[in-house]
């Protein structure tokens, strides 16, 4: 009888301890699934998250244009359409940040046209913007390096650099032999260092359509045409104090010649309405670090009709920051 009882009280220890083992494990499985479910939920929110601010970022592009058509349309002559990139500018900075539901956005723009274009400029228009900032013959590496970079043979110009040059001083880099997609290419070629290249920053860009807005284009950019040089440039910027903009590039060249400030040059690069805008458009949820950018450059087409100019998207890009 006892050896029943002692027999009877081990099978009860070994069931206990089956027990135990499945709870165990049971337990595993569930803070497993439940650690599941947490990364689960966060990604699906990261998800959620990145659509949200996507969406407010391209909402900033949306609201900029549609202010630029309005704009543009309700602009009278002889002066309403050279003044309304200043005043679409003025307003948008008023914006700040815009509340959309649970999102933000805010948004900057930039008159692409009040920039030298480094795709689509002559060479003695490259060189006189460089020496402004840097020597003579600085300027003269960086525009034949420049000019390689884009080019495409591989014959080095006598300051400039081909792929067996960058081969031959160790640079990761080669010349990509086509226009510049991104302004920070340029710190990529031969001579441009960080500093040159965040010197020229604010006069440059590489998505411009090669002409000069004359009632946006800051002084080292009007000096550089070689229609106007610095005397047309400053007569001009004299003129913009003192709220007078340039409406007419053929009457301004003629009254500077006429007045001895400037002398003729053929291929005039000057215009007085923006052809192309930068729109910048950073979007976030509220609580979250992530923000998306969106960088899209809106060509005006066409600055008549009853229905306002024809805008139209050239260039798009966007990232998390």
């Amino acid at each position: 009888m006892k050896r029943a009882l002692a027999c009877l009280a081990d099978r009860r220890g070994v069931a206990l301890m089956l027990v135990l083992w499945v709870v165990i494990v049971l337990s595993a499985i569930a803070v497993g699934v439940a650690a599941m479910a947490r990364v689960q939920t966060r990604s699906v929110e990261g998800v959620r998250v990145r659509a949200v601010a996507r969406y407010a970022a391209e909402s900033g592009v949306v609201a900029t244009t549609a202010r630029l058509r309005a704009r543009l349309r309700d602009a009278r002559p002889p002066e309403g359409r050279e003044l309304v990139y200043a005043a679409l500018e003025e307003e948008v900075a008023r914006w700040g940040e815009r509340q959309l539901g649970t999102a933000r956005y805010q948004v900057a723009i930039a008159d692409l046209n009040a920039r030298i274009d480094l795709n689509n400029s002559d060479e003695d228009i490259l060189l006189t913007l460089f020496e402004q900032f840097v020597s003579a013959g600085k300027a003269v590496e960086l525009v034949d390096a420049l000019e390689d970079w884009k080019d495409d043979d591989d014959e080095p110009r006598p300051e400039g650099a081909e792929a067996a040059d960058y081969a031959r001083a160790g640079s990761p880099f080669t010349p990509s032999d086509a226009p510049l997609l991104r302004l920070d290419e340029l710190t990529r070629i031969k001579g441009f260092s960080d500093s040159i290249a965040d010197v020229l920053a604010p006069y440059v860009t590489v998505w411009g359509s090669g002409l000069v807005n004359a009632n946006t284009a800051p002084e080292p950019v009007l000096v550089a045409l070689p229609e106007l040089g610095r005397g047309g440039a400053e007569a001009i910027l004299a003129s913009r104090r003192r709220g007078q903009p340039v409406t007419s590039v053929v009457g301004t060249l003629q009254d500077l010649r006429r007045r001895g400030v400037t002398r003729f040059a053929r291929g005039v690069r000057l215009i007085t309405l923006p052809e192309r805008i930068l729109v910048v458009s950073r979007g976030w949820v509220e609580g979250s670090p992530l923000t998306h950018e969106v960088q899209a450059v809106i060509e005006i087409q066409e600055y008549s009709g009853p229905d306002g100019p024809r805008l139209r998207i050239v260039h798009w890009t966007e990232r998390d920051l």
